[in-house]
């Protein structure tokens, strides 16, 4: 599979929803580079930075990761925050959430794995879809956790 078509279809049809986006050269793990968009999760135009990256798996599969920087440094609320993990895990119907320690950043994060012969415009849309699912499943936990981190 042509990954840079992949992510040329791909930033296409975010710019069709109007969203920001970027790219970022890809680490030596990466196959590519990585797209940024910054995505809005609720009515009042709140944004999360949204990245999707290609990481080799298998021969017969990439995965694509699609992780969203939800708040960039959580408050003072951060224990807070940590106890509704399992909770908000549990519920959450695709991907994870987390907290990445070293930056006090919360998190979601899905892999999708992609089939190495797939056509890129077809996977680009796929993967499309799936990025809406995860603003969907995103928007269900933003306020709690916006509220709970004290970044108010």
């Amino acid at each position: 599979m042509d990954i840079n078509v992949f992510f040329t279809e791909l930033e296409a049809l975010l710019k069709k929803m109007e969203y920001e986006t970027a790219t970022l050269k890809g680490e030596e793990i990466q196959l590519g580079d990585t797209l940024r968009a910054m995505v809005p999760v609720d009515e009042a135009g709140n944004m999360v930075l949204l990245e999707v990256m290609v990481l080799p798996f298998t021969d017969d599969a990439h995965i694509v990761q699609i992780y969203s920087t939800m708040i960039a440094e959580i408050g003072p609320g951060y224990e807070a925050l940590k106890e509704m993990l399992l909770d908000w895990n549990l519920i959450c119907p695709i991907g994870a959430f987390g907290i990445f320690r070293q930056g006090r950043q919360f998190y979601h994060k899905y892999n999708y794995p992609m089939p190495t012969d797939g056509d890129p415009k077809e996977m680009a849309v796929e993967i499309f879809y799936i990025i809406h699912l995860v603003r969907d499943a995103i928007a269900i936990v933003f306020p709690d956790a916006v509220r709970l981190s004290g970044n108010l």
